[in-house]
């Protein structure tokens, strides 16, 4: 991590940029993670493999290797899946860097966005669906809403996927005139597996009691993972990305927020959430459901039942715990997000769209071929998650174009 780390605080193709941000602790660890041709071999080796080939490298029982094999899979993969051992990652920024959230729930990092931007005389609108980016001679110059137009004065940033920029909301002869080959390449190239999540939230009268293994009620503080074994695990993602819904025998991703933040529900309840990886498009189902996904109001509840039946395997009081629950499911999620398939890293985050590849090598560093049309969000480089990072490189890209005084020191 230490090795890699540097890479995310910048665009993924500025090597100037990229070579500033490795100070001596980062040089120390380059050094130790390739200073000899055997060391720099495996690691090529480690990043081609799979999260499965590196865990039974380091590790011998089924107890430590399943849910480290779970978390790997995070990244929307099977643990055999060669090339995704930045999964691993995961494991190591947990324990390297650490995990933390607001005091009220993710909800609060945003509201304290918004603050910020509104303190700065900005103004945020929801609900206002954009229907076109407005592109003439100039470059971008707007968006085109449900009942309306709002006019850039130096640029649009998306932070849409970008399949849906460039193959919904920019006219196909701009980008064509801009550059002859995007448009087929963004519906070509880029990858999604149809993997991704049904989620469950429920509100809880009661702390899940995780008797089988005899766990503490402070091993509960972060997020659990349930997995039998490594194959369950693999199961578990293979027959999702074949369009089966691996519900039989559900491998979950779970966590009880108030038991760190009591002030998240009324003194003495607790709230939960599940996340299940499930198919975005059921085989056999196609045409029927929510957006010819298969999914229905039955369909996802039954799948949420057996996942609850699962949980109740190892926390046997969850079921009269249960005050109330919320089903999402993949085509409710996909619906919510925009997102293509319900891809919530808006696509996969496989070694090979990832950093300078990611999501392809002509808009990795921010930038569009439509002048002042910038490309951000969870499909751009470092990738998913709670970072800020895709953000904060863009902006600092965008600044840098305006010929900002920030922008020209590249801090922000």
């Amino acid at each position: 991590m230490g090795a890699v780390t540097p890479l995310f605080n910048c665009p993924p193709q500025a090597l100037l940029e990229i070579a500033k941000n490795y100070n001596i602790p980062a040089l120390q660890s380059v050094l130790a993670t390739i200073g000899s041709p055997k060391k720099v071999l495996d690691f090529l080796r480690t990043m081609i493999s799979s999260p499965e080939d590196v865990l039974n490298e380091y590790f011998d029982t089924e107890i430590v290797k399943a849910p480290l094999a779970r978390l790997a899979a995070e990244i929307g993969a099977p643990p055999s899946q060669k090339g995704t051992t930045a999964g691993m990652m995961m494991m190591a920024m947990r324990h390297g860097c650490g995990v933390a959230r607001p005091k009220g729930g993710t909800g609060a990092l945003t509201q304290a966005l918004v603050k910020l931007v509104q303190s700065l005389g900005g103004v945020i609108l929801t609900e206002q669906a954009v229907k076109q980016v407005l592109v003439d001679e100039n470059g971008a110059v707007g968006v085109r809403v449900a009942n309306g137009e709002y006019r850039a004065k130096k640029g649009v940033i998306s932070n849409l996927d970008a399949r849906r920029l460039f193959l919904q909301l920019v006219d196909a002869e701009a980008l064509e005139k801009a550059d002859p080959e995007l448009r087929e390449r963004v519906d070509r190239k880029i990858v999604n597996n149809n993997e991704t999540i049904l989620k469950i939230d429920c509100a809880l009268s009661a702390l899940p009691r995780f008797e089988k293994f005899n766990i503490p009620d402070n091993y509960l503080t972060g997020t659990i993972l349930i997995a039998d074994s490594v194959r369950h695990v693999e199961k578990a993602h293979a027959l999702t990305i074949m369009g089966e819904i691996p519900d039989s025998n559900p491998s979950l991703y779970l966590d009880v927020p108030t038991l760190l933040d009591p002030s998240m529900a009324p003194e003495g309840k607790h709230t939960l959430w599940i996340e299940f990886f499930a198919p975005y498009q059921i085989a056999g189902l196609e045409g029927t459901g929510l957006n010819g996904t298969g999914w229905t109001d039955e369909l996802k509840n039954k799948v949420a039942d057996r996942c609850l039946d699962k949980l109740a395997e190892y926390a046997p009081n969850i079921k009269q715990s249960i005050i109330a629950r919320r089903v999402e499911s993949p085509a409710e999620l996909g619906e919510r997000l925009g997102s293509y398939k319900g891809n919530y890293y808006h696509l996969d985050m496989t070694l090979d769209q990832m950093i300078f590849l990611r999501p392809l090598p002509e808009i990795a560093n921010y930038k569009t071929p439509i002048k002042n049309l910038y490309l951000t969000g969870a499909g751009t480089h470092p990738g998913g998650s709670i970072s800020g990072m895709p953000g904060r490189n863009c902006a600092r890209v965008f600044l840098k174009d305006q010929g900002s005084f920030w922008g020209k020191l590249n801090r922000f």
